[in-house]
């Protein structure tokens, strides 16, 4: 299995989403799942099935919580019966802010399709069989196909 740790610090700067200013952008995570630990400050935001906005209260260590978030992988195999979950962060400018990501994901060479529970003959898996390395990797070079190096 392959499993990674970050730590996050997001600058005292006023996120305008209006004008494109996030701390994070919206996005999903690629992995199979995200175990999420943050600070006391509030900011991580998910998005409904509608596309609005949703504030998620901050979970600390000392509140014994976490908060997970289902990656691009799980929508896979479920064949989109459980959602990734896309979030952004906003900043209210005024303090520093902490969060600690734990990502977790199947070793490299393990085989991601469509879960039999999570398919029939009306409802076809929707995503090709694929790896979960080689899932990992399409979703890295997806993120930077428009990427061009100066020189």
């Amino acid at each position: 299995n392959f499993a990674s740790i970050r730590l996050l610090h997001y600058a005292p700067v006023t996120s305008k989403p209006e004008n494109g200013l996030f701390a994070c952008g919206a996005h999903s995570d690629y992995g199979m799942i995200t175990l999420l630990m943050t600070d006391e400050n509030p900011g991580l935001q998910i998005q409904t099935q509608t596309g609005e906005w949703m504030d998620v209260p901050p979970s600390s260590i000392d509140d014994g919580l976490f908060i997970v978030n289902l990656g691009d992988m799980m929508e896979r195999w479920t064949n989109g019966l459980f959602r990734s979950t896309v979030h952004r962060v906003l900043t209210s400018g005024d303090r520093d802010r902490y969060s600690v990501p734990f990502f977790y994901e199947p070793n490299f060479d393990t085989r991601v399709e469509c879960l039999d529970v999570c398919c029939s003959p009306d409802n076809p898996p929707k995503y090709p069989p694929t790896t979960s390395g080689q899932h990992l990797l399409d979703k890295y070079k997806q993120t930077h196909a428009d990427f061009k190096p100066q020189g």
